[in-house]
């Protein structure tokens, strides 16, 4: 998806899509957002040849920032015993969409998917991608992923 989606300058940019550009140059001459970029994309050609072959889930992400965002808006802490029922509901969720058993095998395929994916120059790229094609700039996932991990990741399986 980074590949096709690519920046496009105005003949008169504003700017603040001259400072995207120019942090844009930067992020993508990094090596270390390089390897992460390419680990991502490994991991998705992997999950293709799995049978992964749905796409990006974008009803996953909206159901993730719903149930999350409430989670965060309402104070609860990720490694609560009120976290439960919402990692239980959201397991669920990811288990009839890729046809899997909801267990422990599941949530660890899920948290590593997670953490591979949690980047967070990842979501700053997409940021300054929409800033320079004066795209509407996407509200951050970071604090609903980053709870949603740190749920997993004190859940009792692991």
């Amino acid at each position: 998806m980074m590949r096709a989606a690519t920046p496009d300058l105005p003949d008169d940019p504003e700017p603040d899509q001259v400072e995207a550009w120019v942090e844009l140059a930067e992020l993508t001459q990094d090596p270390d957002f390089r390897t992460a970029v390419r680990r991502m994309a490994e991991h998705q050609a992997a999950e293709r040849t799995r049978g992964d072959t749905t796409g990006l889930h974008h009803d996953l992400t909206e159901t993730v920032r719903a149930q999350v965002g409430h989670a965060l808006t309402v104070g609860i802490a990720p490694t609560s015993a009120e976290a439960a029922p919402i990692i239980d509901a959201l397991t669920a969720r990811y288990a009839q969409v890729f046809g899997r058993a909801d267990d422990t095998d599941l949530r660890r395929w899920l948290l590593t998917r997670l953490e591979v994916a949690n980047d967070p120059r990842t979501e700053r790229y997409w940021h300054l991608l929409a800033v320079i094609n004066g795209w509407s700039v996407p509200p951050s996932l970071a604090p609903v992923f980053g709870w949603f991990i740190e749920a997993l990741r004190a859940g009792p399986e692991q």
